[in-house]
């Protein structure tokens, strides 16, 4: 069955390892301008239809739609700095870019939302009357079909990169998608008379761009804060480190996340106190080994004396 997503994949991307930084590089890339193309068509014909219906909320979600411009630009200007190499300022590398790329986005996606829910609210009060049009309803209906298979699109490149960016930006494709659909609604009653339904849905698309924008920035600012790991991290943490000869416990397990591949891991481990210091760095050692091989992470270990009668 013929997939558009896979071969635009095929057609795009250098089939190269897929755990390379060059092969997430290339999906952030297709996954940004495969927006932007898209996004600057739709935008272009909700605003001329916008003017020219004078509508509220299909001019709030044309620039809805033009924001996804700016945010797929965001991106991809995150993904080239989250690409750049660890120098002497920024020891960890520059991966954090992509989780700041997502906080820029959020806060654009709220201002855009409160100007229009503004404007709204105003037309609210003081009604305008709007032009309904059948065929500029159907137009946004296949509109809201078109943002949700980029809502899709940008989720299964989101997760083959194992990228924030790309995911949150999928949201913003599909509060687009549900956007255009409530301004079809709004236009087709319209052509009823029922004119304050616009604004009523105006505020609901601005409501919308807003809500999905503090949902963005909240998840973005709790990344760059240092967020816990999630449970399933720490325990194959510790099952790892618990499979090296040696080590009898291990406890004060501490994951730095700096952005997609460099993550930090410091942890305590519990040897036996009776052994001398070479083989209890012999035995720290392994298990930085068995971290790093099987999970990818660099680790800092703490060494403890296991002292049996303590436990009594």
């Amino acid at each position: 069955m013929f997939s558009l997503t896979e071969f635009l994949i095929n057609k795009f991307v250098k089939q190269e390892r897929e755990d390379t930084h060059e092969h997430r590089a290339a999906l952030g890339s297709l996954e940004a301008w495969t927006s932007i193309y898209g996004n600057i068509i739709l935008s272009i014909l909700k605003f001329g239809f916008g003017f020219s219906l004078g509508s509220i909320s299909l001019l709030a979600d044309a620039v809805h739609t033009a924001s996804d411009i700016v945010t797929s630009v965001v991106v991809l200007i995150g993904f080239r700095i989250a690409q750049i190499p660890p120098d002497d300022k920024h020891p960890f590398g520059h991966a954090r870019a992509e989780t700041t790329a997502t906080l820029i986005i959020s806060i654009l996606l709220m201002l855009a939302g409160l100007t229009f829910a503004q404007t709204s609210v105003e037309r609210l009060i003081n009604p305008v009357v709007v032009k309904g049009s059948v065929f500029v309803g159907i137009l946004m209906l296949l509109s809201g079909i078109v943002k949700e298979w980029m809502a899709r699109f940008s989720i299964c490149l989101g997760k083959r990169a194992n990228s924030s960016a790309l995911i949150a930006d999928a949201w913003h494709h599909r509060s687009d998608a549900i956007a255009s659909v409530l301004v079809a609604l709004a236009i087709f009653l319209s052509s009823y008379g029922y004119y304050w339904v616009d604004s009523l849905f105006g505020i609901g698309v601005s409501l919308l761009i807003i809500y999905t924008g503090f949902e963005l920035a909240r998840d973005s600012v709790s990344s760059l804060l240092g967020e816990k790991p999630n449970p399933e991290m720490l325990k194959n943490i510790r099952s790892e480190v618990m499979n090296v000869d040696g080590v009898e416990d291990v406890h004060k397990i501490k994951v730095h996340d700096y952005g997609y591949g460099k993550k930090f891991v410091s942890l305590h481990i519990l040897v036996d106190s009776k052994i001398d210091v070479t083989e209890a760095h012999d035995i720290a050692s392994k298990a930085q080994d068995f971290i790093a091989e099987r999970l990818g992470f660099e680790t800092t270990i703490h060494i403890e004396p296991y002292l049996i009668e303590a436990e009594h």
